[in-house]
């Protein structure tokens, strides 16, 4: 759906109550996770798969992510709000879009990397991403979980639902950075600079896929701009482990 024909929705009020929602909603999103988490450690001794294996830690993102996810689909089919999230399966040029975005914010990435080096501050690592005691498998087997749950999950939380809400309440670019400050903070791993320069990291390729979502007036552009990003850090992880 281009920008032209994308259903537009005045600012609506209460502002406040769109603001709480939104809040709500990322709340939601995070206990959410957490409950997913929970269910699958306590599914998976019932089902043989260990604790620390492969298999165990892929169902495990993939419970996580769903848990992210439902809050907004409840919230969605509670209020038969289905105005907020816009969506279709894109044409060539969405599509276009969208695997131009995922290499742009693989860009984006390497520049913010380079300008935080010259001040001496190194982003936490994500701990998703870390090689340490695990086999080349899991990167590989993250590359389809990343493009069909954690990519699609968190925009369908932050982009379509909060930022869905917040623009409600603000406009379009509070929403953005609304949003994705809240994106942000989901990602304050570690201590100190490093996890301060990760949230903003994290922040700065929000708004990207805030701007790209605003834009198209498509959520699966981002969705897939997004999914593919983190395929392509896993896949650079797996070919290089």
């Amino acid at each position: 759906m281009s920008q032209s024909s994308r259903p537009t929705r005045p600012i609506s009020g209460p502002r406040l109550l769109r603001t709480v929602q939104a809040f709500v909603l990322f709340v939601a999103g995070v206990v959410g996770g957490s409950v997913g988490v929970s269910l699958w450690a306590g599914a998976a001794p019932a089902l043989g798969v260990a604790e620390g294996t492969t298999a165990y830690e892929i169902a495990n993102t993939v419970a996580q992510f769903v848990g992210i996810a439902a809050p907004v689909a409840l919230f969605v089919a509670a209020a038969g709000d289905r105005d907020l999230l816009s969506f279709e399966i894109p044409d060539r040029r969405g599509a276009a879009i969208a695997v131009g975005a995922a290499v742009a914010l693989y860009v984006l990435q390497i520049v913010l990397l380079a300008l935080f080096s010259l001040v001496d501050v190194a982003p936490s690592q994500n701990p998703a991403v870390d090689p340490t005691g695990r086999e080349a498998t899991y990167f590989l087997l993250m590359i389809p979980a990343s493009v069909l749950v954690v990519g699609p999950a968190e925009e369908l939380l932050v982009r379509g639902g909060i930022q869905g809400l917040l623009k409600r309440a603000w406009g379009p670019w509070p929403g953005i950075i609304g949003a994705s400050a809240l994106f942000g903070s989901l990602h304050y791993i570690g201590s100190g600079s490093g996890a301060l320069a990760y949230v903003a990291f994290s922040f700065l390729l929000g708004c990207l896929l805030g701007y790209l979502y605003e834009r198209t007036g498509n959520l699966v552009v981002p969705m897939v701009a997004h999914g593919g990003y983190n395929a392509a850090i896993y896949a650079i992880q797996y070919a290089t482990i």
